[in-house]
C-alpha cells in the first residue's frame, strides 16, 4: 500500500481526486491533503508520503516551487493540471506522469499502475533533486502552445516580446509585430514561462528580458522594448529588474 498526499488549491479538486482514488485504486491510501502549498510542504515533511498528487498552478507558489523546497526528500510525484500546455509534452517525453483535469478514471488507473511498477522494481531514484533534474522544466522546452479563438499557434518562447493582460485574456506580442489574443490569463503565463527569461514588470505586463532595449529611470521607471514599446515597471519591481539586467 502506497501512502499518498493530495495538494491542490481547489478543495473540490481535492475531494474529487480522493473519491476517485478510494473507489478505483486499492494500492493507494490517502493519508492527508492540503489546499495551501505552504502548509502542503509541512504536511509532506511530517507524513513522509510515497507519492504526492500535486497541482501545478496554485496561487502564491507553483508545484515546481514547492518541490524546490523539498529537494532533500524522496517520493514520487504525479502532477495534476487543468492546462494542456507545452510543459506537459515535455513531462510525457520524460515519462513523468501527470493527470489532466477533469481527471478521467482510466488515466488515474494507468498512472497509479505505472507508479506501482516503478516503486516495486526499485530501479528509479526517488529523490526530488533527481526528479527536478529529469523534468528540467524551464530549459528543454522549445515551443509554447497558444490557443486563440480561431487557431492554435505553436511558437518558440523567444519570439515573444511581451504579454499584456486584457481582462481574463492575454495579448501575446511577437517579434514580427503580430498580436495573438490568448484565452489564458497573464497569471497562467507567469506560471508557465521560464522566470529566467520572462519578468512581470507590472500587474498588466510580462516582458521577455532578452527583448529589453533599455531601462529609463525617469518618470517612475520604464523599459523600452526592441519594438520601441514603452512598458511601465512598478515601484516594487524596479530594483529586482535592475539587478537582473545588471547581471546580464
Amino acid at each position: 500500500m502506497l501512502k499518498a498526499i493530495i495538494i491542490d488549491d481547489e478543495i473540490n479538486g481535492v475531494k474529487f481526486l480522493q473519491k476517485l482514488i478510494n473507489k478505483n485504486c486499492r494500492d493507494i491510501e490517502i493519508i492527508g491533503s492540503e489546499t495551501d502549498p505552504e502548509n502542503g510542504i509541512e504536511l509532506i515533511k511530517k507524513l513522509n508520503p510515497d507519492v504526492v498528487f500535486l497541482d501545478i498552478e496554485m496561487p502564491g507558489m507553483t508545484g515546481f516551487e514547492l518541490l524546490e523546497q523539498l529537494k532533500h526528500l524522496s517520493f514520487q510525484v504525479i502532477f495534476t493540471t487543468a492546462y494542456d500546455n507545452y510543459a506537459l509534452k515535455a513531462f510525457k517525453y520524460n515519462t513523468v506522469d501527470y493527470l489532466l483535469k477533469p481527471i478521467a478514471v482510466e488515466d488515474l488507473i494507468a498512472a497509479v499502475k505505472k507508479l506501482k511498477e516503478k516503486v516495486d522494481t526499485g530501479k528509479e531514484d526517488l529523490s526530488i533533486t533527481k526528479f527536478l533534474e529529469k523534468i528540467n522544466y524551464n530549459q528543454n522546452i522549445k515551443r509554447i502552445v497558444i490557443n486563440s479563438q480561431n487557431e492554435t499557434v505553436y511558437l518558440d518562447p523567444q519570439k515573444i516580446v511581451r504579454l499584456e493582460a486584457d481582462n481574463n485574456y492575454t495579448n501575446v506580442v511577437l517579434v514580427d509585430g503580430r498580436k495573438i489574443l490568448s484565452s489564458k490569463t497573464l497569471k497562467d503565463y507567469e506560471n508557465i514561462l521560464s522566470p529566467d527569461i520572462f519578468f512581470r514588470t507590472h500587474k498588466t505586463t510580462i516582458v521577455n528580458i532578452n527583448h529589453i532595449d533599455r531601462f529609463v529611470k525617469t518618470e517612475g521607471g520604464y523599459v523600452v522594448m526592441t519594438d520601441n514599446k514603452q512598458v511601465i515597471v512598478s515601484r516594487e519591481k524596479r530594483h529586482e529588474l535592475l539587478a537582473i539586467l545588471t547581471e546580464r
